[in-house]
């Protein structure tokens, strides 16, 4: 199966050039799994010996300013993605990351994650569920108040199946530690089932729909993250979830929902 990654409806931007129109989307990569300390520079020097970069564009945590673990890229030519695919294997850092082809498409799978105790490292999270499957994005609420992370997170996954799976069996122990596995939807989804009561999911992510990119603007993640890719994008207004009954994780109840074992 070829490597790609969902887009939602509203395709790149259009650029002419010898009478061509050519989408961004056609010349987009989605790069997963880089390091935190991974910049704008790194990737462009390492992509740059595939084709002439245009942009690059690391996704950030808006409370925190922490890298998500993944980044969007533009080459100028086509070609240039393909040759990226084709190579192999990418290390950055250090670090092996995962480029895939930009396309529109669906079917991630997003889950909360909740009573995620401070010693439990973004790390060991991300490790744990790592095991079940390719993740897309990892969200990791952040109080600036208290200056750390909330005790919850949303992980999206490539595969919705891995979602579906890992949600049977809603209690997980990470190190020792016990959380709770809940499957997230949007919270306009969740109000024809009978969750939730307002708000909705598309423009309030302020991260998907405001450029193009899984969850930030054009690119639908709503179901990817190991990379904090979900939607592959940023959910960066936490207050659009909403988790009835479990007000100990935060009080998002503003566009998302957790949905019990059905």
């Amino acid at each position: 199966m070829e490597n790609q990654v969902a887009l939602a409806a509203g395709g790149g931007q259009m650029r002419n050039g010898g009478g061509v129109t050519n989408s961004d989307d056609e010349r987009k990569l989605f790069i997963g799994g880089l390091s935190w300390e991974t910049t704008e520079k790194d990737l462009r020097e390492h992509f740059n010996k595939y084709g002439e970069v245009e942009s690059v564009n690391v996704k950030t945590d808006p409370n925190s300013g922490r890298s998500r673990g993944f980044a969007f890229l533009v080459f100028t030519e086509v070609a240039a993605v393909d040759k990226t695919i084709a190579a192999g294997d990418h290390i950055v850092n250090g670090k092996k990351v995962d480029p895939k082809k930009a396309k529109a498409r669906h079917g991630h799978g997003k889950i909360f994650v909740g009573g995620i105790k401070p010693e439990l490292s973004d790390e060991d999270i991300t490790k744990f569920f790592g095991q079940f499957g390719t993740i897309i994005e990892v969200e990791m609420p952040f109080d600036k108040v208290k200056n750390q992370r909330k005790g919850f997170c949303f992980i999206t996954f490539e595969e919705e199946s891995v979602a579906k799976d890992l949600v049977k069996t809603p209690k997980k122990t990470i190190n020792g530690t016990e959380v709770d596995v809940k499957k997230a939807i949007p919270k306009q989804d969740s109000m024809n089932q009978g969750w939730g009561q307002q708000g909705g999911w598309g423009n309030q992510y302020g991260g998907w729909n405001q450029q193009q990119g899984y969850g930030y603007g054009g690119y639908d993640y709503s179901g990817y993250g190991a990379y904090g890719y979900g939607q592959y994008g940023g959910y960066n207004n936490y207050s659009n979830y909403s988790y009835p009954g479990y007000t100990g994780y935060g009080g998002y109840n503003q566009g998302y929902t957790t949905q019990q074992q059905q």
